[in-house]
């Protein structure tokens, strides 16, 4: 039998021909790698960036708040609404999909009923006032300037861009504002009394721990959010209305998408709306997580479905034109 030469290399199986059992083989080939790969029903790129929804709520009780009971489906407060719609509470971006308003409210409306808020009518008259909105807390950042010049070894008067700088990161100018919005006043990460700038952390009130951690990196970056306050009513002063809890409701956006993730944050942070935390409330649900906003009473559901909300439509912002989202 003949030997091959040891230096010679060896013939590649020759590639099937351009005929219909070569295109067979490879449509074969090309489905089999479809139907063994996972499913991305949304794009494969969202799919590898998609992570899970982090929901981070925080909730103030104000003096006036104090003095009033905590509400419950069984013993509701009703309430007339404002609705701010949505809003660019942070920098601009293009490219967002927005929620449905109607769905939005519908969603506000069933959580709040969870949470022991249900609408006035005539039976029921309101006793607070309640305003929301939702939208997004981008980071606002002031790009590191290439401004930063050296001047020319050989002529003091030319200058340079020094190579150095060219990593220099951004800096983001509204930090201290989504850190006082995730709950970073309450673990002494910022003032509440600031303004929205990058401040430091206030010496001695800090907490050093993984919660303040963890709330630093997420102020770094990109939000969906919703606010939800009440406010006494009826309103005695219309300049200066009584508020009595505020509820701040964020979720970073990295991964995901707007319409789809504003109901999942809302209903998962409905215990704790109107109720005081002592911190910020972090709730981590995986992608496959379905929030329920059943109510638990037919009363209620019944109720729900047959009330018309009393709702003050405040004309919602439309969304601006700015730097493209990703």
């Amino acid at each position: 039998m003949p030997h091959r030469p040891f230096s010679a290399p060896a013939e590649p199986p020759a590639p099937p021909g351009p005929g219909r059992a070569g295109w067979r083989a490879a449509l074969a080939a090309g489905l089999f790698l479809i139907t063994a790969a996972p499913a991305f029903p949304q794009g494969l790129l969202q799919w590898l960036y998609h992570h899970e929804v982090q929901v981070i709520t925080s909730t103030d009780i104000m003096p006036a708040g104090l003095l009033l009971r905590p509400p419950s489906p069984t013993d509701p407060v009703y309430y007339v609404a404002k609705n701010f719609g949505y809003r660019d509470f942070g920098a601009v971006m293009t490219g967002d999909k927005l929620p449905v308003p109607q769905d939005m409210m519908r969603t506000i409306v069933r959580v709040l009923a969870k949470a022991g808020y249900l609408p006035a009518d005539a039976r029921h008259p309101p006793t607070q006032l309640i305003i929301f909105a939702w939208g997004t807390l981008y980071r606002d950042d002031m790009p590191n300037p290439v401004s930063h010049m050296t001047p020319y070894p050989s002529n003091h008067l030319a200058m340079v861009p020094n190579p150095q700088n060219f990593n220099l990161p951004d800096t983001q100018l509204n930090y201290g504002r989504e850190l006082r919005f995730l709950g970073g006043d309450k673990l002494g990460l910022v003032s509440e009394y600031l303004d929205d700038s990058m401040v430091p952390p206030i010496p001695g009130l800090t907490r050093i721990d993984s919660d303040a951690e963890a709330i630093r990196r997420v102020a770094a970056e990109n939000l969906y959010v919703a606010a939800l306050a009440g406010y006494e009513f009826p309103v005695q002063q219309p300049r200066h209305p009584k508020m009595l809890w505020r509820t701040k409701i964020s979720c970073p956006a990295a991964g995901l998408v707007l319409a789809d993730t504003l109901p999942p944050m809302l209903v998962i942070a409905a215990p704790y709306i109107g109720r005081e935390t002592s911190g910020p409330v972090w709730v981590n649900a995986s992608d496959k997580f379905k929030p329920d906003i059943r109510i638990g009473i037919p009363k209620v559901e019944e109720y729900l479905d047959s009330t018309q909300v009393p709702v003050i439509e405040k004309q919602a912002a439309p969304p601006k034109g700015g730097r493209s989202g990703k």
